[in-house]
């Protein structure tokens, strides 16, 4: 396991500057302003320590904090930014090769997967969406810097738990695609990793005028086959979700306290107010006025 500060953006040398793929690599750096064009890498974890970092991996922009991860597949193409007044601890991994192979494998011999190899074996993919870790995954990239001066046995022997804790996060989220009507299971779980991202389009362009056009479009499905196939996986429509998504970041700004309930409602999507009331006493069976701070 190698330690390595953030790299130049501004070297044409980024990609030799590290044995990509060969060893498992940490980064584990702190920085105000930092920004990556679209590249590819090893298979990675993402998450910070402290602050906010912005990746685009699927066409829009996911920030990510200390509560969240984001895995990102070998070869995926992505792109990074840090952009702030305050310093940054931004936390990454990206395994080797080796990592990932004796992973792959433990998987498969793991009787929970018996009857779906497909989940370990080369057609596995991580959805590359933000999310939040599971419990034990936030605690082991918590504890992960302090690997940096562990002997090489230990470090070698965490990178492969980190990655069996990131590859046990994700299968639930691919299990579930068993509700989608395809025949084959890796058709199920494309659709499902599909479907998957359309959900985090709404959440990273809630505020904005979102369209199913340009939801479907993020998830790489025509307009009926993402409703359909939308439903199926997580019980209510793109529409609900994105209602959903709105609501619940309105409630938490007015926690905060900081803004007014109109500017609340014109931040969260909502241009009229009265549309915006109803819909949140429906959700959270109280007016915005009474859950301010």
């Amino acid at each position: 396991m190698l330690f390595a500060s953030l790299p130049n953006p501004n070297s044409p040398e980024v990609a030799n500057l590290c044995p990509w793929g060969r060893e498992t690599i940490v980064i584990n750096d702190v920085a105000e302003q930092a920004a990556y064009g679209r590249h590819t890498a090893p298979l990675s974890l993402k998450t910070t320590l402290r602050g906010v970092e912005s990746y685009n991996v699927h066409g829009f922009t996911e920030q990510v904090t200390a509560g969240d991860c984001l895995a990102v597949n070998a070869g995926q193409e992505y792109a990074s930014t840090i952009d702030s007044h305050a310093p940054v601890q931004s936390l990454c991994i990206f395994f080797s090769m080796d990592d990932e192979v004796e992973a792959r494998r433990a998987a498969l011999t793991d009787e929970a997967l018996a009857d779906e190899p497909s989940l370990a074996g080369p057609a596995f993919e991580f959805a590359a969406v933000k999310r939040v870790p599971s419990e034990t995954l936030h605690l082991m990239l918590k504890a992960l810097p302090a690997q940096r001066y562990a002997p090489r046995l230990e470090q070698q022997s965490f990178s492969l738990v980190l990655l069996a804790a990131a590859m046990n996060w994700e299968r639930p989220h691919w299990r579930n695609a068993d509700a989608l009507p395809a025949l084959r299971a890796t058709t199920r779980a494309e659709l499902y990793r599909r479907c998957s991202i359309g959900r985090a389009y709404l959440e990273a362009m809630h505020a904005d005028d979102v369209g199913l056009n340009d939801a479907a479009a993020a998830a790489g499905l025509s307009r009926t086959h993402f409703l359909r196939a939308y439903k199926a996986c997580f019980g209510e429509t793109p529409a609900d979700s994105l209602r959903r998504i709105r609501l619940d970041r309105a409630a938490a700004l007015l926690c905060n306290g900081k803004r007014s309930v109109s500017e609340i409602a014109l931040a969260v999507g909502y241009s009229d107010f009265s549309a915006f009331a109803r819909a949140f006493r429906a959700r959270h069976g109280a007016t915005p006025s009474s859950m301010r701070s």
